[in-house]
């Protein structure tokens, strides 16, 4: 037990972070021993009062804190551990508190000293003498005082400069940002989301500023020249959610259902917040509705830093964000104004998933972010249905986290962590979008307003408290129970087994789905997407073409984790005759992949030839999204029924499944890129394309806003680069406006902004030698500094001309070039995506290196690029790799030139490994392709080999191959022999 006396002790902390004239001592009766990076649960705080003191107004970015935590202690202990990260100066004062006088001062004791550790950044507060000094049961008041520095980063407290341009004043802004781990930069703390706490903050700041914080102002003592505001005292809250700002904004305001939102910004902007301010007012009151639990603190603050941590962050009481995420200059833009509200919609939900209930640890932070990412659509999308926000979240949710496998940093959900940089690290794709995928399919699977019942409960058992992932599960369990349309499904008695499946899998499943036309059954098969051995419990539903209610998208059947497993049509409530086509997984609500047996994708076809309609548009996105990775692959069984599903895409007014066939087609494009199907394949896919291009990019030019071209990169894509003549005929027009009349895409186009880059590209697709000289010559006068100029030489990565190439190579990579477009290394890792992205230019490519290797290879980054482009050399190319690789080695060797990596040996495996897959989908598919085309097209066009006739061979051996056409028409221009 300590023994009490009235010292003071002071500590000067110089081990943290920043220097102190004093050192700090370090006594060796309490040694530092390897411990572990979490806090000890054996004390804990009851409640902070924090002081902070700052001259920012002055320009001064050094701090006083004075942080007074009231501890318990709740297991017998010789040392109280709390966080601390470059505060400096620190003075300790530590009494023990009577239990029976709760209000009394305590006393001060003196036989206690300090340790710090930098691994865990700990500060350790222990007795001189090594002893179990803290007994359970008692209580007591430390008291900080220390100095801090601001950054300029946004990672605790933080300053900004604001300029006034009119008087040249610039005036000082401080701010905090303490998620995750970065509170410890402010004051001591326990820093970690379970040690919840009330804190009390005062701030001192020059008289004329303001300052806001997590509640409301409580007091406000003007000291002449500075002033102090004192907050009330929050409910208990995670570390990571204390913030506040100290500033000279101005504010706007609105008073609903009691409580007041205010949006905070310079003053010059305050008036550019109104809709994003009456937008957070809808939210708050439509979040408190839907999950029936009210907004727990009396205010919510919106404030518009010009630096922020991220787009935005979301303080409990006071959200910071980026100033462009919530005063946009361009209220024109569409597109910007709704991503903009659903960032703003995704912070204010975490007000209840995060806030009101945190999570235990950072290994749930999905807790946070998935809920948070997929009801900000949903709530958005209740508050203004006409903006279709669901599809943006097939488009920018769905999307990426389907793609996320192929990541090399796969991790399940729930995932422990445990230094600085591993929490940083889990939130990404993962906790935000993937979570996101899987809460919307349960969201469906158990009924929808099942679901929301299991998390209203959830939200009020567990206010004002920390949780895991087995919380939430049983909540749900409970709402599933009392649902009587389950209560005859065993499954509802396991649903910590089924979502535990899916919080702790790496991956994520392709169900197959082969229908026994003879007995009638249907066998399911299930594997990851992965070779690893996985298995989930999978919500099923069906559609029919006798039962097509896609509308109705809860679970029919729950597959067990199981490689296969077979059910009659019987079992499975399902009508079925031979030619009916049938449809798992309604709406794609489920995240997974499901493939059919090709019977059943020709009965599929069949219906969207006759009427597409009758499918929904998420599952016509679907097909296509499940396929892509089978074709990729070359395990698809027939590409003609590839083919018939494609047909119907010429009546497809919906953008989604327009967004996933551009995948497929690119990769189609590409693979028969050369062959004598090229061409027929651009003149199908010409069929495709032209209804919806018109019918979008005509009401543009007739000036009707039509947000959905926001989305059509994809569209504008497929028709330029199947040479559509209105679509080359558009870009064209687009970026020669922008390049030689400098009209900016983002102003007099606001709808195209998003496309910039798919619109310059395009339009420098196909040029005359004439309008190519004068594009050149506006680049040779550009400032290379400046965003134009990157434009410039970017989009001309584009071009199908190869005597443009060729001298495009030379701009940048030949004897004059001086590195002038970008520093040398940079140049030499642009060239392989100029290879890759651009299949007229690979020939070319490598003749400019066959002619230019011996300055090339003067470069230590060249062999890494010629190393990463040899994954491209067809089979029938290999002598000519082996006699020109063969020429680099040797003048390397004979001029002794160094290089990054070792040249690639000439029978690596390396050698031709893209160009496998290629080969064998051509050698496998493009007969059948070929044949299925000139059906489908008995007279092609005129146009087909517009751009075509310059194309050079990309793997293909069949003896029909324009490459050697095209490689005489380049040794014509260029007077050199070409060879590949």
């Amino acid at each position: 037990m300590l023994t009490p006396c009235l010292i003071t002790v002071l500590i000067t902390a110089m081990a943290m972070g920043l220097a102190s004239t004093t050192p700090t001592p370090t006594p060796t009766s309490h040694i530092l021993y390897t411990r572990s990076l979490r806090l000890p649960n054996d004390t804990y705080p009851l409640g902070y009062h924090l002081h902070i003191s700052s001259n920012i107004h002055l320009g001064d970015f050094q701090f006083n804190g004075n942080a007074t935590i009231d501890i318990e202690i709740r297991r017998s202990t010789n040392e109280i551990v709390l966080h601390a990260k470059n505060l400096t100066d620190i003075e300790i004062t530590l009494r023990l508190l009577d239990n029976d006088r709760p209000d009394a001062m305590g006393e001060l004791v003196d036989d206690v000293t300090h340790t710090y550790d930098p691994q865990g950044t700990f500060l350790i507060i222990h007795p001189r003498e090594n002893y179990q000094a803290f007994e359970a049961g008692q209580r007591y008041r430390l008291e900080i005082l220390y100095t801090g520095l601001m950054g300029t980063r946004p990672k605790g407290l933080y300053w900004m400069a604001y300029e006034e341009p009119i008087s040249n004043h610039t005036t000082y802004v401080a701010a905090t940002q303490s998620e995750p781990t970065y509170a410890r930069l402010i004051l001591p703390c326990y820093d970690e989301p379970a040690f919840k706490s009330n804190f009390t903050i005062r701030l001192t700041h020059s008289s004329t500023l303001i300052s806001v914080s997590n509640m409301p102002v409580q007091q406000v003592q003007n000291h002449g020249e500075l002033t102090t505001t004192t907050f009330q005292t929050t409910p208990v809250v995670s570390t990571y959610l204390v913030a506040f700002v100290i500033s000279d904004f101005d504010h706007i305001s609105e008073t609903y259902r009691n409580v007041t939102q205010s949006l905070y910004s310079s003053p010059t902007r305050k008036n550019t917040g109104r809709s994003a301010l009456k937008n957070a007012v809808l939210t708050v009151a439509a979040l408190e509705d839907y999950f029936g639990v009210s907004y727990s603190l009396p205010k919510l603050d919106h404030v518009a830093l010009k630096k922020n941590q991220g787009a935005a962050m979301e303080n409990w009481g006071l959200i910071t964000f980026k100033e462009d995420s919530i005063l946009p200059q361009d209220t024109s833009n569409e597109y910007r104004h709704i991503k903009d509200t659903l960032m703003q919609n995704h912070e204010i939900s975490h007000q209840w998933f995060g806030n009101l209930v945190s999570p235990e640890w950072w290994t749930y932070v999905w807790l946070n972010e998935g809920f948070a990412t997929y009801f900000s659509y949903i709530i958005t999308d209740l508050l203004y249905p006409n903006q279709n926000v669901m599809d943006k979240f097939f488009k920018d949710e769905a999307e990426h986290a389907y793609s996320y496998s192929s990541f090399l940093d796969v991790r399940p959900m729930t995932f422990y962590v445990e230094t600085e940089q591993e929490i940083m690290n889990v939130f990404d794709i993962i906790s935000y979008k993937r979570s996101a995928c899987v809460i919307k399919m349960f969201h469906h699977a158990f009924h929808q307003k099942t679901f929301v019942s299991g998390i209203s409960r959830y939200l009020k058992k567990f206010q004002y408290s920390v949780v895991n992932e087995l919380d939430l599960f049983d909540s749900l369990q409970s709402a599933l129970l009392q649902d009587g349309q389950f209560q005859q499904q065993s499954w509802t008695q396991m649903v910590r087994e089924i979502m535990l499946s899916w919080t702790h899998s790496e991956w994520l499943p392709i169900v197959s789905v082969i229908r026994n036309y003879e007995n009638n059954t249907i066998t399911f098969r299930q594997r990851s997407i992965h070779s690893k051995s996985e298995h989930w419990w999978i919500p099923l539903n069906f559609a029919t073409a006798q039962s097509h209610n896609f509308e109705q998208t809860h679970v029919e059947y729950f597959m067990p984790p199981m490689m296969e497993h077979t059910l009659s049509l019987e079992e499975l409530h399902l009508q079925l005759s031979g030619r009916d086509w049938l449809i798992v997984n309604k709406q794609q609500t489920g995240f997974y992949h499901v493939l059919y047996d090709t019977d059943n994708l020709h009965a599929i076809a069949r219906q969207l030839q006759q009427n597409h309609s009758v499918i929904h548009a998420n599952n016509r996105a679907a097909l296509f999204q499940d396929l892509a990775p089978v074709i990729e692959r070359n395990e698809i069984e027939s590409f003609e029924v590839v083919l018939e599903l494609f047909k119907y895409m010429e009546f497809e007014e919906n953008l989604m499944p327009w967004n996933q066939v551009a995948n497929t087609y690119e990769f189609l494009e590409l693979n028969l890129y050369g062959t004598s199907s090229h061409s027929l394949f651009k003149q199908f896919i010409r069929r495709l394309v032209k209804p919806t291009f018109q019918r979008l990019f005509r009401k543009h030019e007739a000036g009707e806003a039509h947000m959905d071209i926001l989305a059509q990169a994809d569209i504008v894509s497929m028709a330029c680069r199947a040479d559509l003549p209105e679509c080359l005929d558009y870009t064209h027009r687009l970026a020669h406006e922008y390049i030689f009349n400098k009209t900016s895409l983002g102003s007099e186009y606001p709808d195209l902004y998003a496309m910039h880059d798919i619109l310059l590209c395009m339009g420098l697709r196909h040029q005359s030698d004439e309008d190519f000289r004068k594009v050149m010559n506006v680049l040779y006068v550009t400032d290379h500094d400046s965003m134009y100029f990157d434009d410039l030489v970017y989009a001309l990565r584009c071009t199908q001309n190869h005597r443009h190439l060729m001298h495009y190579l030379n701009l940048l990579l030949g004897e004059n070039s001086t590195y002038s477009i970008m520093n040398e290394r940079e140049t030499l890792l642009y060239l392989p995506y100029v290879f890759k992205s651009n299949m007229a230019a690979r020939s070319v490519i490598w003749h400019f290196i066959e002619n230019k290797y011996k300055l090339l290879s003067r470069s230590p980054h060249f062999v890494q690029v010629f190393n990463d482009i040899c994954e491209y050399v067809p089979e029938h190319r290999m002598s000519y790799f082996q006699m020109l690789r063969q020429s680099i080695e040797i003048y390397m060797q004979q001029e002794n030139l160094k290089s990054k990596e070792p040249l690639i040996d000439k029978n690596s495996s390396r050698v031709g490994k893209k160009m496998r897959t290629n080969e064998q989908f051509l050698e496998k598919f493009e007969h059948q392709i070929h044949n299925w085309l000139l059906k489908e097209l008995p007279q092609p066009d005129s146009e087909s080999i517009f751009a075509a006739s310059l194309s050079v061979g990309n793997g293909s051996n069949r003896p029909g191959s324009i490459l050697s056409t095209a490689s005489r028409m380049v040794k014509s221009a260029l007077g050199v022999n070409l060879s590949l």
